[in-house]
Order: C-alpha cells, then structure tokens, then sequence
C-alpha cells in the first residue's frame, strides 16, 4: 500500500507500507507523520480477474 505522508519537518514523502498494514487518512505514524492521501491506481492489475456483470 501506498500513501502520501507529511513529515514533521513539513515534507511531504511518497511511501509505501507492507501487505497487511491498514492505515487512513489523518493518521498519525510512529515518526510523527501524518498520512495525508491514500492515492489508488486507475489500472486493473493484470493478475486480476475480468469483472462479470451479475446476472440471476
């Protein structure tokens, strides 16, 4: 997962976080960062299976 943060020194960073971790906007990060967007691609992955309409 990936998520934008701003430093307490008032950087903004790109970082990426393991599989299994939740976090949100807003949050507050052990360093004292705070997650300020959590930016989602567009893309379908490729591995990803095709979405099929729901028919009863």
């Amino acid at each position: 997962m990936w998520a934008y943060i701003k430093r307490s020194d008032g950087r903004t960073e790109e970082r990426e976080f393991p599989a299994g971790v939740y976090i949100e906007v807003g949050d507050i990060l052990e360093d004292g960062s705070v997650v300020i967007d959590l930016p989602y691609s567009d893309d379908i992955e490729d591995d990803a299976d095709p979405l099929t309409p729901y028919d009863d």
